[in-house]
């Protein structure tokens, strides 16, 4: 296992002179450049968490959680990628064995897509046929495979569940069925490709239907036997990098820059001193947080027992403590930096950028500490993620 992460992490270094020269055009491009995209594939990034007889690295969570916190630090951009296209295998442990061979078979074989239930899938002999838009798909551009989450329709009818809710399934086309729509102006993580597609009555077969993480499935492996809490985890990783970069960004400026104001350097500014301090405190405890608690669950999937709600609501609000904790280390580094943050040479600008707009996210925002508020106050959690 030791020289299996050793090299996962060889590999993962290798990459970090490609992601750099091209940040530029990942800004430009709203989306992975072509030379980061190829470096994925060489690094088998896209099957990172697949067991080796599925041609994966077989890496478990808390490092990969490591991995993509480093491939964070050179690029947020980047890093999300990284951080969701090493979680596509991971969501095909619905299918069968056989299924899931196949479409893992290639180190290209990257899997986007978006999670909103916006389209519709007909059923019809065989399979379904969908329809619809979806949005938030971050890498779909160097994706094989696109996952389109929609509910079930019978005809004209929605079809059902025996509680009455609505049936949605999450379906697998091949990307080059999408259409990828412009969609994707933003402030920050501009390079991560995060844009629309649509399909258009696309046929999927009944065995490309895949199921949301639920910790239920019957398959031997435990890294497909997770949770739906996963999700989150695999996201705030991001923002932690992305933190570090700005504590290691300014220290780096600290050992230059003179205040012609006050007349000292920097790093000689009391008010810099605790601000640096602060943040590098604030991103080590929120990263410590998330990853100790998210082992313990871990542990538990492994050793084949059910995760408790406690557990679940603690990962939950590490998660979300660790992304507000990130944003306010980014945020104490800019201000920091004082004048030298606006300008676009300096990093500080997207850094800020980027961080916000990650936090942005679904599983990271206050709503995921407010529902583990309810499980400490005894009560069940609202939304269906938890």
């Amino acid at each position: 296992m030791e020289d299996k992460i050793a090299r996962a992490w060889e590999r993962t270094r290798r990459m970090r002179p490609i992601i750099e020269a091209n940040r530029e055009q990942a800004e430009r491009l709203r989306r992975l450049p072509d030379a980061v995209a190829r470096a994925f594939v060489d690094a088998n990034v896209y099957r990172l968490l697949v067991p080796e007889e599925y041609g994966g690295e077989g890496i478990d969570p808390v490092t990969y959680y490591e991995l993509a916190e480093e491939v964070s630090f050179y690029d947020g951009s980047a890093g999300w990628n990284y951080a969701i296209g090493a979680t596509g295998g991971v969501v095909l442990g619905g299918l069968s064995a056989r299924r899931r061979r196949d479409l893992l078979a290639t180190a290209d074989c990257g899997v986007s897509g978006g999670g909103a239930p916006t389209g519709r899938a007909v059923a019809v002999e065989g399979g379904y046929r969908l329809s619809g838009r979806w949005s938030w798909a971050s890498g779909i551009h160097q994706a094989k495979w696109a996952i389109a989450y929609c509910p079930v329709y019978e005809g004209q009818r929605p079809r059902v569940s025996a509680s009455g809710m609505p049936v949605v399934l999450g379906f697998l086309a091949p990307r080059q069925a999408c259409t990828i729509l412009d969609a994707w102006h933003t402030g920050g993580m501009r390079g991560t490709g995060s844009t629309e597609f649509e399909l258009h009555d696309v046929f999927v077969p009944q065995n490309m239907v895949l199921h949301l993480l639920s910790g239920e499935s019957p398959d031997p492996h435990p890294i497909f036997r997770m949770p739906s809490t996963f999700f989150g985890f695999n996201h705030c990783c991001v923002l932690t990098g992305i933190a570090r970069r700005a504590v290691a960004s300014l220290k780096e400026l600290a050992a230059t820059k003179t205040s012609p104001m006050a007349g000292i350097a920097l790093r000689d500014d009391v008010r810099a001193q605790y601000q640096v301090a602060k943040a590098e405190a604030l991103v080590d405890s929120g990263s410590l947080n998330v990853r100790e608690s998210f082992r313990q669950m871990w542990d538990r999937v492994v050793a084949g027992g059910q995760v408790p709600i406690e557990m679940k609501a603690r990962v939950r609000r590490a998660c979300a403590h660790a992304t507000e904790c990130a944003v306010e280390a980014v945020d104490m580094c800019y201000s920091a930096a004082c004048g030298t943050a606006v300008f676009e040479a300096a990093p500080f600008e997207r850094l800020l950028r980027d961080a916000h707009a990650a936090a942005s996210h679904i599983t990271l925002r206050h709503t995921m500490m407010e529902e583990a508020g309810r499980v400490a106050f005894g009560l069940a959690p609202r939304s269906p993620l938890f």
